[in-house]
């Protein structure tokens, strides 16, 4: 999975909580190393910040909607950005929204049980439909 936050303390310790949670955690600085990281390899998530230098996290998920055999499973939203604005994203594309601040515990939890049940969910064969 792929976590993309331009502040570094916020980018540590998201990756160390989901670490800690036993997720392969990728962090990214900006959408052009998030955008790097999802042509790699194949992600099982992304924690995407919207206000990033660089390339944005509109620009991130823009690019995702026209690039469908990239987009991994889950594209969580974190933002301090209001609900008026993110009312825009895809709910297509983007699978929640967590808006900033945020308890990093309860965030952790959110993403591993999202990550496990999707899966879990494959390995059974099930269709999984995405949350809006």
């Amino acid at each position: 999975m792929i976590v993309a936050e331009d502040d570094p303390a916020i980018r540590r310790l998201l990756g160390l909580t989901l670490r800690r949670r036993g997720l392969d955690v990728e962090l990214a600085a900006d959408g052009r190393e998030a955008l790097a990281a999802l042509q790699r390899q194949p992600a099982s998530a992304v924690v995407l910040d919207m206000m990033m230098p660089e390339i944005t996290g509109w620009e991130v998920v823009r690019w995702l909607g026209e690039h469908p055999e990239h987009r991994p499973p889950s594209i969580i939203v974190v933002s301090a950005a209001g609900p008026d604005v993110l009312r825009a994203l895809d709910p297509t594309i983007v699978n929640a929204i967590i808006f900033k601040p945020f308890d990093v515990v309860e965030l952790g939890a959110y993403v591993s049980d999202t990550v496990r049940r999707q899966a879990r969910d494959r390995r059974k064969g099930r269709v999984v439909l995405r949350a809006r």
